[in-house]
């Protein structure tokens, strides 16, 4: 049985670091990435949408650009920027955009 859960948590922490957007930190991560978008215009409203991930396995909720335009009110994407934080493998990512 032991081998079998050390197998087991070997294989979670290698797919765990072998995924692009783990930006390190599996104790802690807190880090803001760009999203893209960025234009001149400026923007009015901002709106944000929030998803939760244990262990890279098991995601919940909705945290696209489009639901957090539609969260905001926003027509015209001016751009959006995307928030991670990571404490033991349990994260939430939000997204915020901003626009008119």
């Amino acid at each position: 049985m032991k081998k079998v859960v050390l197998a087991l948590a070997l294989l979670i922490f290698t797919t765990m670091a072998a995924k692009a957007e783990f930006l390190g930190g599996f104790i802690y991560n807190g880090a803001t990435t760009p999203g893209g978008g960025y234009t001149n215009v400026a923007a009015n409203k901002q709106g944000s949408s929030t998803c939760k991930n244990i262990w890279y396995i098991v995601t919940v909720g909705d945290c696209s650009v489009k639901t957090a335009m539609k969260n905001g009110g926003i027509r015209t994407l001016a751009g959006y920027d995307v928030h991670r934080e990571n404490i033991l493998g349990f994260q939430t990512i939000t997204v915020k955009a901003w626009g008119n």
